[in-house]
């Protein structure tokens, strides 16, 4: 098995990257194979809207062209992140705006409205500074239709609030140990 982590934030060793490393040692710890992704560190750029992906690919030559095989090739993906203004920061959103490759290669193709068998899972880790009611809604809703043109299950969670300081997770013991427990367990069954 192979679990693929995608760092989204722009600041290295922050806390949703902290909280990303705890879940992949949950996972490595199951005997499973891990790889961890810093999107601050790819060049990455954002979609055109040329619609070239129709044809299954992507025009652009960037380090997308190592991220996607990647992606199809894993068992299962742990996209980190924090919260900026309610959703993914502009690193992620670019990675997955990407992926629309994806879709046109999955839907383009006459199977739209087909149900596949999803066995492949994902999570999304996330964290942010405030306590608002809806927080964590537009992250997850794009993460859960990121993983869906992926062909990946969203199977878990952990959404964290009331987080700002660089590192201040360290201070929380309880939710390094939940994503630890996250990625244990995104590799059974």
């Amino acid at each position: 098995m192979k679990v693929l982590g995608i760092a989204s934030s722009p600041r290295r060793r922050g806390n949703s990257e902290l909280l990303l490393d705890a879940a992949l040692r949950g996972a490595q710890d199951q005997g499973t194979e891990t790889q961890k992704i810093i999107l601050a560190e790819l060049n990455i750029w954002p979609c055109r809207g040329c619609e070239t992906c129709r044809q299954g690919n992507c025009i652009q030559q960037d380090d997308m062209e190592k991220l996607y095989p990647l992606l199809k090739e894993s068992d299962a993906l742990i996209l980190a992140s924090p919260i900026y203004f309610y959703g993914l920061p502009a690193q992620a959103k670019a990675m997955i705006d990407r992926c629309q490759v994806f879709w046109h290669r999955k839907y383009d193709t006459g199977n739209e409205g087909k149900r596949e068998v999803v066995a492949r899972r994902g999570a999304l880790i996330a964290v942010g500074a405030t306590r608002g009611a809806k927080l964590f809604e537009g992250a997850v809703l794009t993460t859960k239709y990121f993983f869906k043109v992926l062909g990946i299950s969203y199977w878990g969670e952990l959404l964290v609030r009331e987080v700002e300081g660089y590192q201040e997770i360290l201070k929380r013991p309880d939710v390094l140990e939940a994503a630890y427990s996250l990625g244990k367990q995104l590799t059974q069954g």
